[in-house]
């Protein structure tokens, strides 16, 4: 059963996520290769005895499954998410670690591609930078593809805030005026009388009247 399936609030769904590349068991290969290489040139350089070199070959065994078994539960259990409101980073190694923020606290998004190499199997680190913390995950597979995505989420949950409060200030855009046709004459509305007006313009005319009488 999936984790966020479980743990997601209802109505938001999981947008893209993306896990460990396979990149990471490299390094369990470059110690086994290079222990094993030593015991080699030990056994037949300074021909020691078949009975100690089996100890060192066990040895050399143990160590490498410890490393290989802890990038192998990493490579199985990290996983990061965009939902449609969150960022959230998952791993599982003795207990559950889990991360999320939401999208409008996320300030910056950087992919790095530390080699060519890992250029070519387009493996990179991710690192998120938020409010109050800095972020960084190692060895993630197909990391532009997801930062895309995180990026084009972030748009539009910040587009989305911007709505709401234009929306909630009256804020609109002005409306512009029809443009009138070449020729056509703008009617000019004639200013209606007021009712206290005329009454005014009556009795000043009925004052005249006896002054123009004695004239």
């Amino acid at each position: 059963m999936d984790y966020f399936a479980n743990h997601l609030p209802k109505g938001e769904k999981v947008i893209a996520r993306t896990k460990k590349s396979i990149f990471i068991f490299s390094r369990d290969i470059a110690i086994l290769l290079v222990l094993a290489g030593i015991a080699l040139g030990v056994q037949f350089g300074a021909k020691v005895d078949i009975k100690i070199m089996t100890w060192v070959y066990v040895a050399i065994a143990v160590v490498f499954l410890f490393f290989f078994m802890n990038s192998l539960v990493k490579y199985a259990s990290t996983v990061l998410v965009v939902t449609t409101h969150k960022f959230m980073f998952k791993e599982d190694i003795i207990t559950i670690k889990v991360f999320d923020t939401q999208l409008q606290n996320i300030d910056g998004i950087e992919v790095e591609f530390k080699t060519p190499l890992r250029r070519a199997l387009n493996v990179g680190n991710i690192k998120i930078s938020t409010r109050n913390s800095v972020h960084e995950f190692m060895n993630i597979a197909r990391p532009d593809l997801f930062t895309s995505v995180l990026n084009k989420q972030c748009a539009d949950v910040l587009d989305r805030r911007v709505n709401r409060v234009n929306v909630t200030f009256g804020i609109a855009r002005p409306r512009m005026a029809a443009p009138q046709a070449d020729g056509e004459k703008v009617k000019a509305e004639k200013p209606k009388n007021v009712k206290g007006e005329k009454f005014k313009s009556d009795r000043i005319k009925g004052e005249v009247k006896p002054a123009q009488a004695e004239e």
